[in-house]
């Protein structure tokens, strides 16, 4: 067996054609009869034949693909939304890839690898999932001038195309339908400070919660940090005690599920004893989860179908103002909330 690629050559060589006329074929030229292509094109699939994109890229200027870097690729929130976005790239005829920094904030770099290999592979396009201190691969990106768009986070002092939910409004939803079931003392559980959407959604939380008279000390706040250090040590139920709140507003719906868990296993009830809202309703695409209460952005839009179109559009108009698309969000009642006991 040989390790040799199959060539357009040994196709020609076997219909006897040229290497010209097997290339039109495999483009369907109109130059050629349709029989024509179709039994050239069955030889080179029988044959294993494999187009060679950076060859063809490089003739055209467009490889016809994108790629999409995320940081977080276990979070069932991003694999849906990138499943999406190969689902819209496909109908518009491109192809993605992915790249996982698969890193933490400490390591600032990884995303200018990241971009940099997918540069390597002459991508028309980037949907770049950032970190909040990712200016300085955003500032590589911009250097670059390969169209890119910025989505589900935004960065300080960065205004370049972006697509992201109303996460401001977020908070703001689920500080109100908490206190409009009656709550008067809350816990927040914090997601990464690197993260724009928890800045936004404790914002918006304690905007609301202090308009309506709560004072801070009645907001049990536990940071990221302290989440992750307890939970390695399996202390997560000493950390969540109900004692001085019956309202939670997780950070997202991973954390909502762990406390879910958690309470269960020590026979607190959710609605009953304590209320829990998250947030990104990842049920809505994992079917066999548990209903939550969540906060997302409506149904109506979608950051995946959004994020293609704006990259396509700075495709097609390189030159135009940049684009900032803020998704509105609403709360879906999974009935994990109630008026308190």
């Amino acid at each position: 067996m040989t390790s040799t690629r199959v060539k357009l050559k040994d196709i020609a060589k076997v219909y006897g054609c040229s290497i010209n006329t097997v290339s039109k074929a495999l483009h369907n030229s109109e130059e050629l009869p349709e029989t024509t292509c179709k039994k050239i094109q069955q030889i080179a699939q029988k044959m294993g034949y494999i187009q060679n994109r950076q060859a063809s890229s490089l003739r055209s200027g467009h490889s016809h693909i994108i790629a999409v870097i995320v940081y977080d690729i276990h979070n069932p929130y991003f694999s849906s939304i990138i499943s999406e976005i190969e689902l819209e790239l496909r109908h518009s005829g491109y192809d993605m890839m992915i790249f996982c920094t698969q890193t933490s904030i400490s390591e600032k770099e990884r995303g200018i690898d990241m971009i940099q290999i997918a540069l390597s592979q002459s991508v028309d396009g980037i949907i770049y999932f950032p970190y909040w201190t990712d200016q300085k691969a955003v500032q590589y990106l911009e250097n670059s001038r390969i169209p890119f768009v910025l989505a589900s986070h935004w960065l300080p002092g960065v205004c370049t195309d972006s697509v992201r939910c109303d996460d401001y409004s977020g908070g703001c939803l689920a500080a109100s339908h908490l206190l409009g079931l009656g709550h008067k003392k809350f816990a927040h559980i914090a997601g990464p400070k690197s993260n724009s959407a928890q800045h936004d959604r404790e914002q918006g939380f304690r905007d609301v919660l202090s308009k309506a008279g709560i004072p801070s000390t009645d907001i049990y706040t536990i940071s990221s940090e302290r989440w992750e250090i307890e939970n390695k040590n399996g202390n997560l139920i000493e950390l969540l005690q109900p004692e001085v709140y019956k309202a939670i507003f997780a950070f997202n719906d991973n954390v909502a599920y762990q406390i879910m868990k958690v309470f269960r296993n020590a026979g607190i009830r959710i609605p009953e004893d304590v209320s829990l809202i998250g947030c990104d309703n990842i049920c809505r695409s994992i079917n066999y989860l548990e209903s939550l209460t969540s906060i997302a952005c409506d149904d109506s839009y979608s950051i995946a179908k959004e994020s293609v179109r704006v990259l396509l559009d700075r495709i097609h108009m390189p030159d135009r103002p940049a684009e900032i698309r803020l998704l509105p969000v609403r709360l879906y009642d999974g009935k994990t909330t109630q008026k308190p006991a």
